[in-house]
């Protein structure tokens, strides 16, 4: 196993309700190589971005070989940095909780995952365009990759 067989399936788990009659969009990283080069207009669609931020990974010859990947979605949820968004992003701190905790197993591709953080509401700006409001969400995942390589000395 390895992240190409999960990733996607962690990026799907953020696609629930926006609150507003419509379905926060997740982009893909292996299905699709799909990552923007600009965000949707936030005003109609809302969008996250999943990516892995580090890799510790543990092996040996007699015991299990466990990679631990840590990583960050980006929820990008309001055009502006108006006051009157926060209670509407409030709203998706239990959606955000609700959907990683029934997927822990990422439909069985992994061991564990889990939210560590959710940090906002906060300002986001995705390359050149204006700073906007949303969310920032660490999770973790615990991956057993035992006998898919071989150790040896």
């Amino acid at each position: 196993m390895a992240v190409e067989n999960w990733i996607d399936a962690l990026a799907k788990v953020w696609e629930f309700s926006d609150g507003k009659k419509g379905t926060v969009y997740s982009y893909r990283v292996y299905e699709k190589d799909e990552f923007p080069e600009s965000l949707p207009d936030l005003n109609t669609t809302k969008c996250a971005l999943t990516y892995i931020t580090d890799v510790t990974t543990s092996y040996s010859a007699g015991g299990p070989c466990i990679d631990l990947y840590q990583g960050m979605t980006e929820f990008h949820l309001a055009a502006d940095l108006k006051k009157t968004n926060l209670a509407y992003l409030l709203r998706f701190i239990a959606r955000i909780r609700n959907a990683a905790a029934g997927n822990i197993k990422l439909g069985g591709t992994v061991d564990h995952f889990a939210v560590k953080s959710i940090t906002g509401p906060m300002a986001l700006q995705y390359g050149d365009e204006a700073l906007h409001h949303g969310l920032v969400v660490e999770w973790e995942v615990k991956e057993n990759v035992s006998g898919d390589f071989t150790v040896s000395a």
